[in-house]
């Protein structure tokens, strides 16, 4: 069974390899003619860019998924602690992982992913923290920064965060993003998960 499981994974990442990464990658391409196309308005040419830019992140986001497709169990230990590598900040990592449960390995490392590119990108922090657990029965992620922190408007605006929130409500779990405890400066964002097992054999 496990065989077969693992199959038809690596057949889905062929087919989409094969199909929507190349269609994704040969838009992006078209958007850097259109960019450096002297007829284009300035303005455009800049907007051109930035969509061009976010397409590129949308296959690196596509392309670890596949990744994680073929690659079962799945583990976040190292992608997370290359993802705060990174940050080229001093960071903090308490990572205990065994093995994450069945079915949530790809909505819990685009939640991570995305977290760590906030922080990158918008928070300004000069520090920044993971505390993480995972196991068959549950997962916990708690992530900070000490930098600017959030705010509601932020909270409903930013697309990135509006898609921690729709992944974790696939997996059943509790997620939340405030400004940092005890008037600490920064940004909090915590990921609760439990699965009841009890009369499985």
């Amino acid at each position: 069974m496990e065989q077969d499981i693992m199959a038809e994974r690596a057949r889905v990442a062929r087919e989409i390899h094969d199909g929507i990464a190349q269609q994704i990658a040969a838009l992006g391409y078209e958007l850097d003619a259109l960019s450096t196309h002297p007829g284009v308005n300035p303005l455009a040419r800049i907007e051109t860019r930035r969509i061009r830019t976010d397409l590129s992140e949308t296959l690196l986001d596509l392309r670890t998924r596949m990744h994680h497709l073929t690659h079962d169990p799945i583990t976040l230990r190292d992608e997370i602690e290359s993802l705060f590598a990174q940050l080229e900040i001093p960071t903090h990592l308490d990572i205990h992982e065994e093995q994450l449960p069945d079915g949530t390995g790809w909505q819990v490392s685009a939640i991570v992913h995305e977290a760590v590119r906030n922080i990158a990108q918008h928070s300004h922090a000069t520090e920044a923290w993971c505390q993480y657990s995972a196991s068959r029965q549950s997962v916990q992620i708690i992530i900070e920064d000490n930098g600017v922190g959030i705010s509601s408007d932020q909270q409903v605006e930013r697309r990135g965060i509006t898609g921690m929130k729709e992944r974790a409500t696939l997996l059943g779990a509790k997620f939340q993003i405030e400004n940092r405890l005890g008037g600490e400066p920064g940004c909090r964002v915590t990921l609760s998960l439990f699965r009841d097992f009890q009369g499985e054999q």
